[in-house]
């Protein structure tokens, strides 16, 4: 006779168990009666054992079973039906049912691999932190409907669709001609552009560019059409840069649009799209960055896909060694790649959408570092890099910075890797500091845009290894040393919004606001804010306000460009953060009097962090130097019913 079955009083409860936090063993316990729902037990019913001996059908079953979640994980269904086709006659043993607060294997996949989010108006984000929130956060889908938060309702500078590089009435019946500026104006445009837009996007080599330029503005009926379409980007970049300072020149806007028109007319007779070349690539690159001023939307990121593709199509990302091109022609192609794969990594950022796999082969150099000057259109060797400031510093910080991140992902996904993340990202500030920042200087406006940015970039590749290093050791430290852990995250975090600011705010920087104010600083913002629901009070919590509140006052601006289509996100969590900061502070003064502690207490923080599973937070190579990874579902709306009951 079998002995009786023993229940172990020691279980949790379902509901704790299911969360993963303590339980008192109550009935009903303390977290079942602040949270006012029933606490229930698992019953006294053991376990069925497993059959003794297994027999063939079974591990037929089991490789069935294997074979159908390794085809639908690779979409391979051919090989799941020729699978049933010759499966064996034995018919499989009935699965038993789960019990109703076990976890499902589709549970278990959705949480472990996670494909993304369809948003109400269609749009796909497979950011994986932006689409966690979203998912848990219903009242945030509505948010991405319209790029502008609701506080958003003043004068912006005005859109432009980028629709007209693939569908335009215009260009059968537009004059090309008539669009161009007069030649004194096309003089100044031009010199507008070497003095505030050619420093921060370095893709020509202004002493052999000039001569051509010139010479199209004297003559432009003899110029081919991809050096038209160079020119009208010119001409728009050094619009769109005056526009930015006086945002109520209403000519300046009507230029601007005069000129995306005339680089849409020169585009169409190059036959950009069947017959690209390096000019007309380098034209429609300016273009791009002078986009992000004026539009937002998710018709950048599309273009970016196709002028990659347009680029590839003439071996862009081959160096230009391999086809035996001349050292200029070779460090124009450089430089072109280069721009565009740090672009199109920003791109991620701001639409909170990723490739899936990895870059296409490319085995393009990086730019020498040299100034114009250094390289003649007559050279027959390869410039030398130099160990100073050059004009193309900058470009090489950013270069270097967003491919060092993804080597640092890769190790910080491997089980095995080759170099330990901390070594990567003390080697890239080691190189980017002996290399390029030591030679600059802070009093240069230039110059000192591009330690600052460098800066920026190092401090967001430290905060991803500052978070791996949490999650990994999440179960092994305790929860004061966790909450240490997590306060010197934010340091980092405060430290990079600060110098961030410092871009948007410095006048020493004010001729290339036109183009920093349109990179909002997604990546720090989503962790501070969400680092703010998490812990209301404690360490660098008033520093962090700051800076948030400033990025918020500076948004205000009419001068500045829109947000972006994640900022109403962004406003809804900053709105949660600060109710949750309110009723963590009245939470306190009420405590005070009746002497017991607040929520957020050693004893309290326990519960806090179980509803949102602070630590476990993934950041992909989708979208970082963003955040893209939550691999838990977090409520925030439990978190603040939480706090009601404890009131």
């Amino acid at each position: 006779m079998d002995r009786p079955g023993r229940y172990n009083v020691e279980r949790s409860c379902l509901r704790c168990h299911q969360r993963k936090i303590r339980c008192n063993k109550g009935s009903p316990c303390g977290s079942c009666v602040r949270a006012n729902t029933a606490c229930q037990y698992p019953g006294p019913n053991r376990v069925k054992r497993r059959a003794s001996k297994i027999t063939h059908a079974d591990v037929m079953a089991r490789l069935e079973s294997l074979e159908r979640s390794i085809s639908a994980l690779l979409g391979d269904r051919s090989h799941h039906v020729n699978r049933e086709a010759n499966r064996t006659k034995s018919p499989a043993p009935a699965a038993e049912s789960p019990p109703s607060n076990a976890v499902s294997p589709t549970d278990i996949t959705d949480q472990s691999a996670h494909d993304g989010l369809l948003v109400d108006d269609g749009r796909y984000i497979n950011e994986q932190l932006l689409s966690r929130v979203l998912e848990n956060e219903k009242d945030l889908q509505s948010a991405t409907n319209t790029p502008r938060s609701d506080e958003i309702g003043f004068r912006r500078p005005p859109a432009l669709k980028a629709e007209g590089l693939l569908i335009n009435l215009f260009v059968e019946v537009g004059d090309l001609q008539s669009l161009h500026p007069g030649q004194w104006q096309a003089t100044q445009l031009w010199q507008d552009f070497l003095n505030h837009i050619d420093p921060v996007i370095k893709l020509l080599h202004a002493p052999s560019t000039q001569p051509r330029i010139f010479a199209a503005i004297n003559r432009p009926q003899d110029a081919p059409s991809d050096l038209h379409a160079l020119l009208f980007a010119i001409y728009l970049a050094a619009a769109t840069r005056m526009l930015a300072e006086d945002p109520t020149n209403e000519q300046k806007a009507l230029e601007a649009c005069r000129y995306q028109k005339g680089l849409e007319l020169a585009l169409y007779h190059s036959n950009f799209f069947e017959s690209p070349t390096l000019t007309s690539l380098q034209a429609i690159s300016i273009y791009q960055t002078c986009l992000r001023y004026y539009n937002s939307g998710r018709a950048g990121w599309t273009l970016r896909g196709l002028v990659i593709r347009a680029a590839q199509s003439i071996g862009i990302h081959r160096d230009g060694k391999h086809f035996k091109l001349t050292p200029l022609e070779c460090e124009l192609r450089r430089r072109l790649w280069w721009h565009l794969c740090s672009a199109d990594s920003r791109a991620v950022e701001d639409h909170g959408v990723g490739v899936t796999g990895g870059r296409e082969f490319s085995d393009t150099a990086f730019p020498a570092n040299i100034d114009d000057q250094n390289l003649s259109a007559t050279a027959t060797v390869p410039p030398e890099s130099q160990a100073c400031w050059t004009e193309m510093t900058l470009s090489l910080i950013t270069t270097i910075a967003n491919q060092k991140r993804l080597e640092l992902h890769c190790a910080l996904t491997s089980n095995v890797p080759k170099k330990r993340p901390a070594e990567i990202v003390q080697d890239v500030k080691t190189h980017i500091h002996d290399t390029y920042m030591r030679h600059g200087d802070p009093n240069i406006p230039i110059q000192r845009y591009g330690m600052l940015l460098g800066e920026i970039l190092v401090l967001k590749m430290e905060m991803y290894v500052h978070q791996k290093t949490l999650q990994t050791q999440s179960t092994a430290v305790p929860v004061t040393e966790r909450r240490e852990m997590q306060a010197r995250t934010l340091d980092v975090a405060c430290q990079a919004l600060e110098q961030t600011n410092e871009l948007f705010t410095d006048e020493l920087l004010r001729g290339y606001r036109w183009l920093s104010s349109t990179y909002m600083p997604y990546f720090i913002l989503t962790y501070m804010l969400w680092h703010l629901c998490v812990y209301p009070m404690g360490l660098h919590v008033e520093r962090a306000w700051r800076g948030v509140n400033l990025v918020f006052e500076m948004t205000k601006d009419p001068s500045w460009p829109s947000p972006g289509p994640k900022w109403a996100i962004i406003t809804r969590l900053r709105d949660k953060a600060l109710h949750i900061r309110r009723t963590q502070m009245a939470a306190e003064q009420a405590t005070q009097s009746v002497e017991t502690p607040a929520i957020g207490a050693d004893q309290g923080g326990s519960a806090v962090e179980s509803f949102f599973d602070f630590v476990n937070w993934d950041m992909g190579m989708i979208g970082f130097p963003d955040w893209t990874g939550l691999t838990q579902s977090v409520d925030i709306t439990g978190f603040e019913h939480l706090l009601d009951s404890e009131l």
